[in-house]
């Protein structure tokens, strides 16, 4: 397993030229997070992120407790 340490930050720049496997880790983690500040109009990066897991969390499943039956 490899361990990343993530960088996400407003105004984000894809640095010029190849990018190693650590950049590309954060290039991916940026643009998604710009994508989810644009679908959830948030003012930062930060906050789309958090919009983004709020609407995942919101979407699970409730789970349910059973009763046992006699």
């Amino acid at each position: 397993m490899t361990d990343y340490a993530v960088q996400v930050t407003d105004g984000y720049v894809v640095p010029e030229g190849p990018l190693d496997a650590t950049q590309y880790v954060n290039f991916v983690m940026n643009r998604a997070a710009e994508s989810y500040m644009a679908q959830y109009k948030t003012a930062t990066v930060n906050e789309g992120i958090q919009a983004a897991c709020d609407a995942y969390n919101a979407a699970l499943p409730v789970p349910t407790t059973e009763e046992p039956t006699s």
